[in-house]
């Protein structure tokens, strides 16, 4: 089974999969302790269907075609049912933070390599599919962080975020630039962005001040 749009097409159960990844994780963020706020049941669900539809929706409304999230109903469904997985798992896992930052790994690969292929079956070209994969990637974190009332986490100085996705976007493009299949690419593409996040989450590295606020730290 397919998703057929305009030109674009991609497995069902690649999307599906990206989307039950992106919506475990939104859950399991919800019942991340909090100094600063205590939330409830509904909140894991709101932010499960944030993750897990935001980006692709931000997606499908620049490629202008119809949401698939919008117009296929096992999307939603796939996002409820993992919302339950979410909670479940951050409940009875001791270390919730850890699950928080390897689903956020996969959901975030899942999630570019996904908009990389539909904008390569798109025929759009290399910045374009850079962009769209971008923005597939980091879409759903900033809007759960906008809900969240708290930093955006694609624009702070923290372990790289959005430059993994822009590294691994381009990645794809470059890989089948020089021949590499589509299968192969978007393989190599999410297994660069899986291992480059874990490693930046746990080795505490952070992208680079700009050069404004380096001079005046000085």
């Amino acid at each position: 089974m397919t998703i057929q749009n305009a030109s674009v097409q991609i497995p069902l159960w690649i999307d599906l999969a990206a989307v039950g990844v992106g919506a475990v994780q939104g859950a399991s963020f919800a019942a991340v302790e909090d100094e600063r706020v205590e939330y409830d049941v509904l909140a894991g669900f709101v932010f499960a269907i944030v993750v897990g539809l935001g980006g692709g929706i931000l997606r499908d409304v620049l490629l202008n075609i119809v949401p698939a999230a919008l117009a296929n109903g096992w999307y939603l469904i796939t996002a409820v049912i993992a919302a339950v997985a979410g909670m479940v798992l951050a409940y009875v896992v001791h270390r919730q933070q850890l699950l928080v930052n390897v689903l956020d790994a996969a959901a975030l690969g899942l999630f570019v390599v996904v908009g990389v292929v539909k904008a390569h079956d798109a025929d759009l070209g290399v910045s374009a599919g850079i962009l769209l994969g971008t923005i597939t990637g980091v879409g759903g974190g900033m809007l759960r962080d906008l809900l969240a009332a708290r930093p955006v986490e694609v624009i702070q100085r923290t372990a790289p975020y959005a430059v993994i996705a822009l590294a691994g976007a381009a990645t794809f493009e470059l890989l089948t630039a020089v021949g590499v299949s589509v299968p192969a690419s978007a393989s190599v593409t999410f297994v660069v962005i899986l291992v480059a996040r874990i490693v930046s989450l746990f080795t505490d590295w952070r992208t680079p001040p700009p050069p404004v606020w380096r001079q005046r730290a000085r």
